[in-house]
């Protein structure tokens, strides 16, 4: 019998490939195309409009990245957004911080809440945890009222394209730094150094603009692009305060070794980043 693979092209000259077990859900939602596909080594994978999302295998390395170093270097953030994040593996790690009076999920589709919550268990269902609030809503509009402080905001989004194309603007990130409070700390989900490096330089351009100590960090994700995903952090913060706070229980992926290497670049990426 002749396998079946998931096979991922973001790009002409490159792809990648997952050999599946059983389609577990296949659907198309009046915003995306939703698969969950239970696969060989990496398990269970989510995947919106043919990109993989996360698998049960890796998704430690973005999920503790993303959420851990903005909110150690912030040290005792009351009030989070984050923005997607609909399968809740960030808000899970989020609410390992004591600290947190209240989780906001702004994600615009509500069938990722759905669906995740019942494919990956793992993540122990957070959105039961009385300090998570979930919106629908697209987060620009969301953030466009101005109606809210926070402390940490991570920005958990899929790649740019379609709506979430404005999600890596210079409007948003401003929408952003404007909700922020003093002393606060942003990540964001911000692409692949190999193939992504232009618009990585464009954001840390404006982001140089917002914050006092804007910083592209990377995490070694085996089922994305190049096998890992960037961060683009803003804080008036220094990242490095982070590494003075005591770390949360049951982590995978970080620890402090790993939290100070992820801020060194390779040198052809930190001479196009930094100059």
């Amino acid at each position: 019998m002749s396998s079946v693979w998931f096979t991922e092209e973001l790009h002409p000259y490159y792809r990648k490939a997952l050999r599946v077990k059983a389609i577990l859900e296949d659907e198309q939602t009046p915003y995306q195309h939703i698969q969950v596909l239970d696969t060989e080594f990496f398990g269970k994978t989510l995947i919106l409009d043919d990109i993989i999302q996360l698998t049960e295998r890796d998704n430690a390395g973005y999920h503790e990245m993303i959420t851990h170093i903005p909110m150690l270097a912030q040290g005792s953030p009351r009030r989070v957004l984050i923005v997607g994040g609909g399968d809740g593996g960030s808000l899970q790690q989020v609410l390992k911080h004591s600290s947190v009076e209240e989780a906001v999920v702004c994600e615009l589709d509500r069938r990722v809440v759905e669906v995740s919550r019942k494919h990956f268990t793992q993540f122990g269902d957070p959105w039961s945890d009385p300090r998570a609030r979930l919106v629908i809503q697209d987060a620009f509009t969301y953030l466009e009222g101005g109606r809210e402080k926070f402390d940490v905001i991570i920005s958990d989004t899929t790649d740019p394209i379609g709506m979430a194309e404005r999600l890596f603007s210079e409007e948003f990130y401003r929408l952003m730094s404007a909700a922020l409070n003093p002393g606060g700390a942003i990540a964001t989900q911000c692409e692949q150094p190999f193939f992504d490096t232009a618009l990585i330089r464009e954001i840390y351009s404006f982001a140089r603009t917002l914050t006092r100590h804007p910083a592209y960090y990377y995490a070694h994700i085996p089922t994305y692009p190049g096998g890992g995903i960037g961060f683009m952090y803003l804080s008036d913060t220094p990242w490095q305060e982070g590494l003075k706070r005591d770390y949360p229980q049951g982590l995978n992926y970080l620890n402090r070794e790993v939290h100070q290497a992820a801020f060194a670049l390779p040198e052809f990426f930190r001479r196009e980043l930094y100059g």
